[in-house]
């Protein structure tokens, strides 16, 4: 899987993570001094990149029970 980073009126940059980490670390810092933002699709790169958070689950109504 690839890192796609983006900075305004710029092109879009993708990282490959299958080199080596030592490299992948070193590209990623220099992107992030030189102000480019790690998007989550190419095409669209206003979509930032944010980690997903899990939702929690919502509650069951209970139904109370009718008196007779």
């Amino acid at each position: 899987m690839a890192q796609y980073w983006y900075k305004k009126e710029k092109r879009i940059k993708r990282i490959s993570e299958q080199h080596d980490d030592r490299d992948v670390i070193k590209q990623v810092k220099e992107l992030e001094e030189n102000g480019y933002v790690r998007i989550n699709d190419r095409h669209n790169p206003n979509d930032l990149y944010s980690k997903k958070v899990k939702s929690k689950p919502k509650a069951k109504k209970r139904f109370k029970s009718k008196k007779k």
